[in-house]
């Protein structure tokens, strides 16, 4: 089993069928950087982008912060809600009713 009633399974679902780069791209205003895309740090207060997103590797990272992870811990941190609501969430998003 995954994280408490969620199974790895449906996690592995979830994070197949969700690009990070849509979700991010709802809280945060990407332009292209090279092969990744970049912007202001949700997390803190910046004015030259320090926040960049790997769409090849789904995760994020902040040079600023240090903040970084994948699409659930970019959400859990810019929302406050715990893992398994992030996974539901997202798994309504993404058509995968099971979570």
């Amino acid at each position: 089993m995954g994280h408490g009633l969620i199974s790895d399974d449906i996690i592995d679902q979830i994070r197949g069928r969700i690009d990070i780069t849509d979700i991010v791209g709802h809280h945060v205003s990407l332009t292209k950087a090279g092969q990744n895309l970049k912007g202001l740090c949700p997390f803190h207060q910046e004015k030259t982008p320090s926040f960049t997103v790997s769409p090849s590797r789904q995760i994020f990272h902040c040079f600023g912060c240090g903040a970084g992870g994948n699409v659930f811990t970019f959400l859990t941190r810019l929302t406050g809600a715990s893992f398994p609501e992030v996974i539901r969430d997202l798994g309504q998003k993404g058509g995968n009713r099971s979570a």
